[in-house]
């Protein structure tokens, strides 16, 4: 349901936003979400498979030679990381680094979406808030999301790579085909 819009059922809200601001009321901010997805998605899967492989990598190195030591006096303590998750890990960090650079993206779709009469194009939204609260306002909310963003990405990360990791050995095969990808990651996005 849209945010500020008076009714309490989808088809109301529908009806609501067309009278209050025509078919183009329906779209509202969909310009800045359209250009939030691209550089989003291009972080989150970049950074997961470079942490991914960087934590693969230091697993192995680790397992062949003696993990790193710190010694405290008498207390000698060693760090092993065979037991975090490489595909965990990489999930965590993509949903991270994605939100903090593309968050100021998600408080303009936001702006250009609920508050049209405020808000009514790009330029006037960057103008508004940088001026009503300089680059932090930009960031406004970063704390929930990132909360909310953790787990999702962790989540949905781990699932892609395990289901997409199954399904090729199960079907004798080294790599997804572009649909098998595509049905998986949706099917990963839908559930998580």
């Amino acid at each position: 349901m849209v945010v500020g819009v008076g009714s309490k059922n989808i088809s109301g809200s529908f009806l609501e936003v067309i009278e209050q601001q025509g078919w183009q009321g329906l779209w509202a901010g969909n310009g800045i979400n359209m250009l939030r997805i691209i550089p989003t998605q291009a972080i989150e899967l970049g950074t997961f498979e470079c942490v991914k492989r960087a934590m693969t990598s230091a697993q192995e190195k680790w397992s062949q030679s003696e993990c790193p030591m710190v010694q405290l006096g008498p207390l000698r303590l060693s760090f092993s990381l065979s037991w975090i998750s490489p595909v965990a890990v990489g999930g965590a960090a993509a949903g991270i680094l994605s939100t903090l650079a593309c968050h100021p993206l998600e408080v303009l779709k936001d702006r250009l979406t609920v508050s049209r009469d405020i808000y009514p194009t790009l330029s006037i939204a960057i103008s508004k808030i940088y001026k009503d609260g300089g680059i932090g306002a930009f960031y406004a909310g970063i704390s929930p999301t990132l909360i909310g963003m953790l787990p999702y990405s962790t989540c949905y990360y781990f699932m892609y790579d395990t289901m997409k990791t199954s399904y090729c050995k199960g079907k004798n095969k080294k790599s997804l085909s572009r649909p098998e990808m595509l049905l998986i990651g949706a099917f990963c996005r839908f559930y998580c």
